[in-house]
């Protein structure tokens, strides 16, 4: 089995720049780096889950499945505490 991962994919560096966005925001803004945090989760979820490998398929839509629900879980904590 290969997998390959897109280093240079513009979603993935978009979800990479969010998260890293939320962790330096956080000390500034709680929320606003939480709601930062769980957005590159659910794009960083949603781009795995799109484009799954076949023999992993499964146990991917598990682990990413949650990485999409916890993140959506973020902003809404967020986004309610606001």
């Amino acid at each position: 089995m290969d997998i390959s991962i897109p280093l240079f994919s513009a979603p993935l560096l978009l979800a990479a720049a969010f998260i890293a966005l939320g962790f330096l925001i956080y000390p500034l803004s709680a929320r606003v780096g939480v709601m930062s945090m769980g957005a590159g989760s659910v794009i960083m979820g949603m781009v795995v889950l799109i484009d799954l490998p076949n023999g992993l398929a499964i146990e991917s839509l598990v682990l990413f499945g949650f990485t999409v629900v916890v993140g959506l879980w973020m902003v809404y904590v967020g986004v309610k505490n606001g």
